[in-house]
């Protein structure tokens, strides 16, 4: 079986136009080669503009001079080149110069105009400075003063453990409890004997405090300081303990106290005002003073923390106004801005509500 002839693009020109005379056929074939000519001389113009485009890209200095609707010229000083596409100069350095001399001629009136009329605001960033500098003195000297308190306390401490146990009225003292209450611990809940309130909230208190963590990436750092935070590191959270050193109940343990030790407590009268004399139960056995050592050590370094908090912020408050400062009179600023002074007489531009 003969194979069928497919019709396709190798067709005759002739072979297109079966149903026409030769004469027409041959005015059809012409047209259509006219056609294709007009066609393959657009495509090559359109392929020739788009490599121009793209030589342009790659290299802007070179620039067509043939097509004026791209020629500009270049805004650096003293230059004639064209610039490049989508760009004000021909290059970076022509940019820069321009730069260079726009700031020379306007930058120094600026700064006369500045020095001419006072900076309101540098009024009140001065005065600001001035207070924070007052209270950074006041701060520096109550720390120094709870210094003295930390040495003072040690050195009580020191006395009370000097003195002997008194017997006598730990027999006394023991005589006049014969009251057995019950008090509910605030922690756990549990009903608790009043003997034992103090001791037993301490220890509670301590139990739900483990369970929590306070801790920071490195450890702290003061100068001049001494016994403040933990700073224990813990590899599981990799973390450095922010605790109290002497309240942190997970890395600082309470020592066993032997039964010859006295309290040493120092007595007060009217809670506040001090008597001299000293608690001389035994310790382990004194109900209204336990661990009054730790507490009062507690007081006396939270009160020196408070101190070196509020000197951080007092720096940090004294960093921002003295970079509000410098970027007020900066070169962006003096640039940007400008104070247009009509009277050349009035130097002060304040109303009369603001002086």
């Amino acid at each position: 079986m003969a194979a069928v002839k497919a019709e396709g693009p190798w067709m005759s020109d002739t072979e297109e136009f079966p149903f026409l005379d030769p004469a027409l056929q041959k005015q059809a074939v012409k047209v259509k080669k006219m056609e294709n000519l007009k066609k393959k001389v657009e495509w090559r113009k359109e392929k020739k503009q788009k490599q121009k485009l793209m030589d342009k890209r790659k290299h802007p200095e070179q620039t067509d001079i043939k097509d004026p609707g791209l020629l500009r010229q270049c805004l650096g000083p003293g230059c004639v080149h064209p610039t490049r596409p989508d760009c004000k100069y021909c290059s970076n350095d022509c940019g820069m110069k321009l730069a260079a001399d726009r700031i020379n001629k306007i930058l120094p009136q600026r700064i006369e105009q500045w020095q001419k009329s006072p900076c309101i605001a540098d009024e009140h960033g001065k005065k600001m400075l001035a207070l924070i500098h007052h209270e950074q003195q006041d701060t520096h000297a109550q720390l120094k003063d709870m210094e003295c308190n930390f040495h003072k306390l040690e050195a009580i401490i020191l006395r009370g453990k000097q003195q002997a146990v008194c017997k006598d009225e730990e027999s006394n003292k023991g005589a006049r409890d014969n009251i057995n209450l019950q008090i509910f611990c605030v922690s756990c809940g549990q009903p608790i004997s009043r003997r034992v309130t103090l001791r037993h909230m301490e220890r509670c208190f301590a139990k739900y405090e483990c369970k929590s963590s306070f801790g920071s990436l490195s450890p702290t750092c003061i100068e001049g300081a001494t016994r403040l935070f933990c700073d224990v590191y813990d590899p599981q959270s990799k973390r450095y303990c922010k605790r109290l050193q002497v309240l942190c109940p997970e890395h600082s343990r309470d020592p066993k106290v032997p039964d010859d030790e006295v309290c040493g407590c120092l007595l007060v009268h009217n809670v506040f005002e001090l008597t001299g004399n000293f608690c001389c139960l035994p310790k382990s056995r004194c109900e209204h003073h336990y661990c009054w050592e730790k507490l009062r050590r507690a007081e006396v370094d939270l009160e020196r923390i408070r101190a070196l908090h509020k000197l951080e912020e007092l720096d940090e408050q004294e960093k921002k106004v003295h970079t509000a400062m410098r970027n007020r009179a900066g070169l962006l600023a003096l640039m940007l801005h400008q104070t247009i002074q009509h009277d050349p007489l009035t130097t002060d531009l304040r109303s009369r509500v603001d002086s």
